[in-house]
C-alpha cells in the first residue's frame, strides 16, 4: 500500500475493519500451530514501512515512504537510500538489492557493496518476487489508475515487460511455493489468496478467503512446509494458510489495525530458529516468534 490512490480508495474502509478487528477472533478451538506466538518490536520511528527482506545475516532492508533503510542484527538503523518515489517491493540476489519504485513504476537494482544505484526497466508495480530463472514479477492492485496489469513479468534477457501474465484482479504481495513451480499472491480487498502456475498463468486459482469484511491483504510469505502467512492490513492480523486444504487461522492480533496495519511478513533467523519479521506503517519492525510446536523455516531459493 502507500500511494495516493490507495489511500483514497481504503480510507474508507478502516473504520468499518477497526470495529470489525475489535470485535476479536471467531470462538472455538484453533488449529494447532495457531497459539502463543509471540510478538516484540525491533525497530520502531521509521517512514510508513512497505516491504522488507532479509540481508542473510541477521539484519534486514525495509522500504519506507521515500526511503530504503538497513535495520542491522544489532537494531541498528541506517538509511542506504533516499529521496526515492515510494519504494516497493525488494529483493536480495548476492549484494544486489532490486528496488521497485511505486510512484514512477521503475526496477532499481542497489550494488550493496560498492553503492552502485542502477535503473532496470519501467515496471509498474507494488510487489516483487525474483524468480528461479533471474525474472521478476510485480502485481498492480488497480487503484493507481489506468488498466489493470494483474501480475506482470520482466525478463530480464530480452528486457521485455509482459503486463497481464496473470490476469488475477486487485493482487498485492507475491511469494514462491517450496518448489518452485507456483507463485502466491492476494487480494487486497476480497481477502482472496490466488495459486498462479508459473507454466499455466492463465490458470490461476483461488486458495482461499482469509476472514474479514475486507482485511486489507498486503502481503505474503511461505514457509518450507508449504503453509502461507499472509498480512491483512486493516485487522492488524497474520494468517496462517494450508493452500491444500485451504484452512486458515490468525497467529496474531496483537498487531496496530486500520491504515497503521502490517504491510509485509517474512520469515528469517531467529537464533537457532526462525521467525515471522512483519513491517507495518507505524513505522516499525517486528518479530513474531512461533510456539515450540511450529517448525518454521524459510523457503530455499535456487
Amino acid at each position: 500500500m502507500g500511494t495516493p490512490g490507495r489511500i483514497r480508495v481504503l480510507f474508507a474502509a478502516v473504520a468499518v475493519m477497526v470495529a470489525s478487528a475489535s470485535a476479536g477472533p471467531a470462538s472455538g478451538s484453533p488449529p494447532i500451530g495457531c497459539t502463543g506466538w509471540q510478538v516484540e518490536t525491533l525497530a520502531s520511528g521509521l517512514e510508513q514501512v512497505e516491504n522488507l527482506e532479509s540481508d542473510g545475516q541477521g539484519g534486514f532492508y525495509l522500504s519506507g515512504d521515500t526511503k530504503v533503510y538497513h535495520v542491522g542484527r544489532s537494531g541498528q538503523v541506517r538509511t542506504i537510500l533516499d529521496n526515492l518515489a515510494a519504494p516497493g517491493g525488494l529483493q536480495l540476489d548476492g549484494t544486489n538489492l532490486y528496488v521497485l519504485t511505486r510512484q514512477d513504476g521503475k526496477l532499481w537494482r542497489l550494488n550493496t557493496a560498492t553503492g552502485e544505484f542502477t535503473w532496470l526497466a519501467d515496471f509498474p508495480g507494488n510487489g516483487l518476487l525474483q524468480l528461479p530463472d533471474g525474472d521478476f514479477l510485480t502485481t498492480w492492485v488497480g487503484t493507481e489508475g489506468g488498466e489493470s496489469r494483474g501480475v506482470s513479468r520482466y525478463d530480464v534477457e530480452s528486457g521485455v515487460v509482459t503486463p497481464n501474465w496473470a490476469s488475477v484482479p486487485r493482487s498485492e504481495g507475491l511469494a514462491s511455493s517450496p518448489d518452485g513451480r507456483t507463485v502466491y499472491t492476494d487480494d487486497l480487498f476480497t481477502g482472496q489468496v490466488y495459486r498462479i502456475p508459473l507454466d499455466a498463468p492463465d490458470r490461476w486459482s483461488v486458495v482461499t478467503t482469509v476472514p474479514g469484511l475486507i482485511p486489507g491483504l498486503d502481503d505474503l510469505t511461505v514457509s518450507g512446509d508449504g503453509h502461507l502467512y499472509a498480512a491483512a492490513h486493516l485487522t492488524g492480523v497474520i494468517h496462517r494458510v494450508d493452500p491444500d486444504s485451504g484452512a486458515s487461522c490468525a497467529v496474531t492480533t496483537a498487531l496496530p489495525v486500520g491504515w497503521a496495519g502490517p504491510s509485509s511478513v517474512r520469515i528469517a533467523a531467529d537464533g537457532d530458529r526462525f521467525a515471522l519479521y512483519v513491517t507495518a506503517f507505524d513505522g516499525t519492525l517486528r518479530r513474531v516468534r512461533p510456539p515450540a510446536n511450529v517448525e518454521l523455516t524459510p523457503v530455499q531459493r535456487a
